[in-house]
């Protein structure tokens, strides 16, 4: 089944569901930015009350187009339903409230089933995406406090451990540059970070080493993601105006210096 059959078919089939206030189409379909690998992102807007019941006539409109042989709740302040068919078609509702539906715009969801106009009273579009100077902090702390960890797997000899640690410094570099570049609003998933960070920036993420389990090669990862890391951290910390953690950066500098000693990671 193509997305847009399966679209259709999931119009017909909530159509007419109770306590349904508003079905609309989310993420790159709603943006009109998808490809032939985007799942199918849709939201639903009922009140609280209703909540529940809907996502058991979900499960029940999608079992009546193909089966479902992944499925997944999350209960929060909204109800997020993941679902996996035979066929692989990945779905996901979120079923929110009014109140929760209205932080949203219009250019970002397409509207399925809309029975008390909330499409058109949603704004235009939202403002442009900024740094958070919080997650800024985090960022920097975290591979600090993560690339300070490295004595200890090396001094164990957890090489694969330390592959995992390492790729988690990938990971928070690689948010530092969405920090850094990306400013829509709503950027989607992280499986087209391509379209998210310029082609220089996708260059030197893949120019890095990507280490085995090996004390050499994840040293010489470690060295190369710092010295890559540190220059954008700066900047973007100064640009949110956030306090540089001078003092933890210095004790641990020192501390791989002491531990590691020739190895010792510099940036």
């Amino acid at each position: 089944m193509d997305q847009q059959t399966l679209i259709t078919t999931v119009i017909a089939g909530m159509r007419g569901q109770p306590g349904l206030q508003g079905l609309f189409l989310a993420g790159s379909l709603g943006r009109g930015t998808a490809d032939n690998w985007s799942d199918a992102d849709f939201i639903a807007v009922a009140g609280p009350h209703d909540h529940q019941a809907l996502s058991g006539l979900w499960r029940q409109a999608l079992e009546a187009i193909a089966p479902v042989v992944f499925w997944n709740q999350i209960d929060g302040g909204d109800i997020v339903l993941n679902a996996i068919t035979a066929d692989w078609l990945r779905i996901d509702l979120s079923i929110q409230s009014p109140e929760r539906f209205s932080m949203r715009a219009r250019d970002l969801v397409l509207p399925l089933i809309d029975r008390g106009g909330l499409h058109e009273g949603l704004p235009a579009t939202l403002p442009a995406r900024k740094p958070s100077p919080a997650k800024v902090r985090y960022i920097v702390n975290e591979f600090i406090r993560i690339i300070g960890l490295t004595p200890v797997v090396m001094g164990r000899q957890e090489y694969v451990s330390a592959v995992w640690g390492t790729q988690l410094l990938r990971n928070l570099f690689i948010d530092l540059l969405q920090e850094e570049h990306v400013t829509l609003p709503d950027p989607g998933g992280a499986l087209h970070l391509s379209r998210l960070l310029p082609p220089e920036q996708m260059a030197m993420l893949a120019a890095l080493p990507y280490p085995g389990p090996h004390r050499d090669q994840l040293i010489a990862a470690q060295i190369a993601l710092a010295r890559a890391f540190f220059p954008v951290a700066r900047r973007l910390a100064e640009r949110v105006q956030i306090d540089w953690p001078t003092p933890f950066e210095q004790a641990t500098r020192r501390h791989l210096d002491t531990t590691l000693g020739p190895d010792a990671i510099i940036w």
